[in-house]
């Protein structure tokens, strides 16, 4: 007499494993889509809110508003969508390669610079050719652009060239040192980059092509121009980590040695690796400059490494996606605990203030969660996830293997 086979009824595990299959395999797709339409659902629920106010909803309208507080606005996004696209170009380097740098925020910088001075010299007064304003009124955004990427590509490379062939807390220190060079080289010549007090006079960016101008006051233009640009970069760092360069610069990171003995340049691999990385980092710190029309001179500072470093371990460093997870917790948390929490002033005591004040204090907390990230999780969000996914996946093959076996042999 035949036994029935077992039924497999699906538990909440068996749902997240395949949830997390779904997005490991077209989580670019589902947050591209996302974030194409964001600007209309911050803007249609902003606009619900304006007309409920003219309404007798008021319990409604004060719901949503509160709620609007803690949904990230558009200009917001343009950050995380940013510092996404550099904690890619500085996953190349840690999450595939191995290489950890600290000095990430000199490339961020040169390209915020390289944009911000070619718009502030093109105006009257500044030492720009006749012939060259008599053919264009504004500087076109594209050149500017374009002179970032070579711009960034030869410090990159020229920075790769003098540490590239150093390992581990060596490369970490040399890349640490390069970047306070061009730190200080920005604050003494203040004639050229501001110094302390940035490089102002940035404005009037326009996409020469279509003369449509972008930048802080025109945020939903902005928008979809960093995610355009954003887009093409990311496929362009997708399709390079799923080539055979990829699979070599994951073989570095896993063992140099053995990479050398199967016939692989290492220092070679790591610089372009290197190069890679900063001329993208490059082009990220552009966009900075495009929506902010300011470059401070913090973008160039080394604690835009070190926020760097945390929006990658945060996301998880060698996912894919890692970064923007990091990217947005990290601002978005630190817009929540130094904007929305402090205006709660619940449980105050005299001389000591309110509950809600010690959220002004955003970069502690932000500190503490990194830390509690490190320790209980050190693969970080995403890596944590894909592991126990795996995991879970492998046991439930074997527990298939184990029924298939022990099952009668069909008639």
């Amino acid at each position: 007499m035949e036994t029935a086979p077992p039924i497999h009824r699906t538990s909440r595990k068996d749902l997240l494993a395949k949830f997390f299959e779904i997005f490991d395999n077209y989580g670019i797709l589902i947050l591209g889509g996302v974030l194409l339409v964001y600007p209309f659902f911050f803007d249609a629920l902003t606009g619900a809110i304006f007309w409920l106010e003219d309404t007798d909803y008021e319990f409604l309208t004060m719901v949503l508003s509160e709620i609007r507080g803690f949904v990230p606005s558009t200009p917001l996004m343009i950050q995380i969508i940013i510092y996404s696209l550099f904690g890619m170009a500085f996953n190349i380097l840690l999450g595939n390669t191995g290489m950890l740098s600290l000095g990430h925020c000199a490339f961020f910088g040169v390209g915020g610079y390289t944009v911000g001075l070619m718009h502030a010299w093109f105006k009257p007064g500044t030492p720009v050719p006749a012939w060259i304003t008599n053919i264009f009124v504004t500087l076109p955004l594209e050149i500017s652009i374009v002179s970032c990427l070579i711009v960034s590509t030869l410090v990159a490379w020229g920075v790769g060239k003098l540490c590239s062939a150093k390992r581990g807390v060596y490369f970490a220190m040399v890349t640490l040192s390069i970047s306070m060079i061009f730190y200080y080289a920005a604050q003494t010549f203040d004639d050229l980059t501001g110094g302390t007090d940035g490089l102002g006079g940035i404005e009037n960016m326009r996409l020469g092509s279509i003369g449509l101008r972008v930048g802080i006051m025109n945020a939903n233009v902005t928008y979809y121009f960093v995610f355009l640009f954003t887009a093409v970069f990311v496929l362009i760092i997708w399709q390079i980590l799923r080539s055979p360069f990829g699979q070599v610069l994951r073989a570095v990171r896993e063992n140099e040695d053995r990479a050398r003995i199967c016939g692989y340049d290492v220092v070679k691999v790591r610089l372009m690796a290197f190069t890679l990385s900063g001329a993208i980092s490059g082009m990220a710190g552009a966009l900075a400059i495009i929506y902010g029309e300011t470059v401070p001179i913090e973008n160039i500072h080394f604690v835009t490494s070190g926020q760097i470093v945390i929006i990658t371990l945060f996301g998880g460093a060698g996912t894919f996606l890692g970064p923007f997870v990091g990217s947005f917790i990290y601002w978005y948390l630190r817009q929540l605990m130094s904007v929305e929490f402090v205006k709660y002033k619940i449980i105050c005591i005299e001389n000591w203030g309110c509950l809600g004040d010690v959220f002004q204090y955003w970069e502690a907390w932000v500190g503490g969660i990194f830390i509690l990230i490190v320790l209980f999780v050190p693969n970080g969000i995403l890596g944590t996830i894909r592991a126990l996914t795996l995991e879970y996946r492998a046991k439930r093959h074997l527990e298939s293997l184990k029924e298939d076996e022990g099952a009668p042999p069909s008639s």
